[in-house]
């Protein structure tokens, strides 16, 4: 692969990664509230991305995406869980909070403070979403050497896809993460729940009617 066309490709993979989405939404909301909680969820991501790229390495999206009843299934269960992220932000935003009489800090740990839970939250929304199945098998192919085995060239683009990711939600956690103080009043919270949730619910509804 020459210069250019690796330069091209990370051009292709940063845009990707800097248009929000799903992955964009999920991260954003764990981050602004806690920067651990950020870097969990971006490893959830990540290791959602590994898994679309171990399968397409292995032919296995090819095959998935070239069955219409297979893809529409995933679609329609990528869809609901966007949507059931999203309303279980709006719903966390609505309902009223209890009295306390620690720091909102303190309050807000035991949702925030479950490491496991979050990473399976956006692991799964990175895994059931089928438009990154689709870069493997639509965009990364056009970066590939014909004349060479496919799998280990899938294999060492999506891996460094996946470094770019890493350096980007870094630094993206990083960023939003500053927010983590303004984050503890609930009036800000609501707000970024509301949003986020809105956001997710409208991705879910267009990943169904997408075709």
């Amino acid at each position: 692969m020459s210069a250019g066309t690796l330069a091209v490709f990370i051009g292709v993979v940063m845009i990707a990664y800097v248009v929000p989405g799903p992955d964009w939404m999920v991260i954003l909301r764990y981050s602004a509230r806690r920067r651990s909680s950020g870097f969990i969820a971006a490893i959830g991501v990540q290791c959602g991305l590994a898994v679309h790229m171990t399968a397409a390495a292995l032919g296995v999206s090819t095959a998935l995406l070239h069955s219409s009843v297979a893809f529409t299934v995933l679609k329609l269960v990528g869809a609901a869980y966007l949507v059931y992220l999203g309303a279980q932000a709006l719903w966390k935003s609505w309902k009223s909070e209890p009295k306390s009489e620690k720091p909102a800090e303190e309050a807000d740990e035991p949702v925030i403070g479950r490491p496991w839970r979050i990473f399976r939250q956006a692991f799964l929304s990175n895994v059931l979403n089928p438009k990154a199945a689709l870069f493997f098998v639509s965009v990364l192919p056009q970066f590939l050497d014909r004349d060479a085995a496919v799998a280990p060239q899938v294999l060492l683009l999506g891996g460094l896809d996946i470094v770019l990711g890493v350096l980007w939600w870094g630094l993206f956690v990083l960023l939003t993460a500053r927010l983590s103080t303004l984050m503890r009043r609930s009036g800000p919270r609501k707000v970024l729940d509301r949003v986020t949730g809105t956001a997710l619910v409208g991705l879910g509804g267009a990943l169904v009617i997408s075709s």
